[in-house]
């Protein structure tokens, strides 16, 4: 059996989500709740010594960071490919979704809010941070997939796979903050398609 602890307002947390559901992978699931900090009690830093979300429990062993845990659900799990099976499209898909999970994510994440709000930063400073580096992402993003050759309904092919469940974590929290999706076209039309698929709405 499978056992997911996460927090479903965690945008990693939901990443992971996605990616069971789009494999059909059965789990069990454990709410960690990040406001009551549940994820600083000692028993959970014995399972993981960062103290963060996602963590991922199978046959005893247990695997952090989404991405990775993505990759090993692929890796274990027939059915629905989450990576292309081309190379050269397997690294791209890799590189477009660290933009959000490697490079832009982990700036608004609650432990960020806290040493900004300990530093003296008031809440409207957090929030204008927050919307700074999402707005920025998408931007990015956007550019990004303005550039490729071919242009694909989803990030790099016909079906979603870990780029397009990174791209829409990260939509999700934008529009949850405000920001207007539909200002970005590409980016948007991908975000939509997926939003129809249950694998990707029932997380929201």
């Amino acid at each position: 059996m499978i056992r997911l602890y996460g927090c479903r307002t965690s945008s990693a947390t939901n990443r992971v989500r996605i990616a069971l559901r789009l494999k059909n992978i059965s789990y069990q699931y454990v709410e960690v709740d990040l406001q009551q900090e549940e994820h600083l009690t000692s028993s959970y830093r014995e399972l993981n010594a960062q103290r963060k979300l996602p963590l991922l429990m199978h046959n005893g062993q247990i695997l952090t960071q989404s991405l990775a845990i993505i990759e090993y659900l692929n890796d274990i799990h027939a059915g629905h490919d989450i990576l292309p099976r081309d190379p050269l499209e397997r690294a791209a898909c890799r590189s477009f979704a660290s933009l959000f999970a490697a490079d832009y994510h982990p700036l608004i994440t609650r432990r960020v809010a806290d040493r900004l709000r300990a530093s003296g930063m008031t809440e409207t400073g957090i929030s204008q941070w927050k919307l700074h580096w999402l707005d920025e992402s998408l931007q990015v993003a956007e550019e990004t997939l303005s550039q490729r050759a071919v242009h694909h309904p989803f990030c790099c092919g016909a079906s979603p796979v870990m780029a397009d469940i990174c791209l829409f974590a990260q939509c999700e929290s934008a529009r949850k903050q405000g920001i207007d999706l539909s200002h970005y076209k590409l980016l948007f039309g991908i975000y939509a398609l997926c939003y129809e698929l249950d694998a990707f709405h029932e997380v929201t």
